[in-house]
């Protein structure tokens, strides 16, 4: 059987790694190199250096719905076409070119948390049950019907990197199960229920910084969704402090209220405290509380989390 593989970021890794094991991958089609960091030096992505790797043959077309990219992509011949977190739509002339269509992993149980931050959402929600969803692709973002589907519990203290590498490794088990029957026509579609869908938005670097007024454990499970982007920041005074390292305390404090418990700066939120282990000033190295308070110890006094952080746009619809 000959795949082709269309995938960018490492959460498709897993899923190249497996499939290459046992199939034909004849093809994996991933994103341009692009420039990262400060100095922009050029980056391939993580699945184009797996590809490599593998010895497999890669495309990394700027646009894959140009006529001269679809013919190059249907020239293998493929007896299915896999998508696992390619970052792009993918046109009707790409979802032709084998006769079951293209077989798209999403990392949810869909119709919750179609979009850009299904993992982030759910730890954001203190979901306690997630799960991965491979769907026929269509048109619609995250819409088409639904493949398999496989259930995992969230731990209480996961983060999104935790959940990010699970699921990964779920997806690339239900897609080793799933792709001989979808090539051959086997496996039954069922319509997602449009009444129960949700979208999430991308995350941006503003979504960061935190409201004190929320509860504590609204806010421990917003820490947990956004590690290790875009993070978790409370500004003091001229300071704007990244939370590195965070669990829930019983201390009874008032919002914005700081004190030092043992080696745990302790924060008072709207309802109940954080107890923060490792924290990191702008400008500065991470370090620990205890190190943070001696070098820092003027701003135990002033309250935390002022000015209140500007009102973001919804990350679920």
């Amino acid at each position: 059987m000959r795949i082709v593989f269309f995938g960018t970021p490492d959460f498709a890794v897993p899923s190249l790694r497996k499939l290459a094991t046992a199939f034909d991958v004849a093809l994996v089609v991933t994103r341009p190199d692009r420039p990262v960091g400060r100095g922009g030096r050029l980056t391939a992505p993580p699945v184009a250096g797996v590809a490599r790797d593998l010895d497999l043959d890669l495309f990394q077309p700027p646009n894959p719905n140009q006529r001269h990219a679809v013919d190059a992509i249907g020239s293998y011949g493929p007896d299915a076409v896999v998508c696992v977190a390619y970052g792009r739509i993918l046109g009707a002339s790409l979802r032709r070119l084998a006769s079951p269509g293209i077989l798209n992993a999403h990392p949810s149980l869909l119709p919750a948390y179609r979009g850009a931050s299904p993992i982030q959402i759910a730890l954001l929600r203190g979901a306690s049950e997630t799960g991965v969803t491979l769907i026929r692709l269509v048109r619609a973002l995250d819409a088409g019907p639904i493949v398999a589907a496989e259930r995992t519990r969230i731990d209480s203290d996961e983060t999104a990197a935790d959940l990010h590498a699970r699921l990964a490794d779920l997806t690339a088990d239900l897609l080793f199960r799933a792709v001989p029957a979808w090539a051959a026509g086997e496996l039954a579609e069922q319509p997602q229920d449009e009444a129960k869908a949700s979208l999430t938005r991308p995350l941006e670097r503003a979504d960061a910084e935190i409201d004190l007024r929320q509860t504590a454990r609204d806010l421990y499970n917003r820490w947990r969704a956004f590690q290790p982007w875009p993070g978790a920041r409370v500004r003091v005074g001229d300071t704007l402090c990244a939370l590195m390292d965070v669990g829930l305390s019983a201390e009874k404090l008032n919002p914005g209220q700081a004190r030092m418990r043992g080696d745990d700066l302790v924060l008072g939120c709207g309802t109940g405290a954080l107890a923060i282990r490792a924290i990191q000033p702008a400008g500065r190295k991470r370090m620990d509380a205890a190190a943070f308070a001696r070098g820092y110890q003027r701003l135990l006094a002033e309250p935390w989390g002022r000015p209140y952080p500007q009102p973001r746009p919804p990350l679920i619809e």
